[in-house]
């Protein structure tokens, strides 16, 4: 399992998509894994990983790495997300 930081979170250029933007904390981070979006304290949303970038202009450190989740299909769920605020926060990410 690894760990994901999230310092901000955004809509991406297309709008139909998040950036979570931070810093991996633990473990390798890659497209296709899942990450773990806490919903309440016992309910979490699991995405796939839709891509990650490097934000390699950004002078924050804890905002170089973008993980990018696909919401195309499921608009409801991204304004879910949006609404929880996401930021400051460890997030898990589990495997392929």
């Amino acid at each position: 399992m690894a760990v994901f930081h999230v310092k901000k979170t955004s809509v991406g250029d297309d709008q139909t998509s998040l950036v979570c933007k931070g810093k991996i904390v633990e473990g390798p981070i890659s497209k296709g894994m899942t990450l773990e979006i806490p919903v309440t304290q016992e309910a979490v949303i699991k995405m796939d990983i839709f891509d990650v970038v490097q934000f390699e202009k950004q002078k924050d450190e804890d905002k170089k790495v973008g993980l990018v989740v696909d919401f195309r299909d499921l608009p409801d769920d991204m304004e879910v997300i949006m609404g929880l605020n996401i930021a400051d926060e460890d997030l898990k990410v589990i495997g392929e």
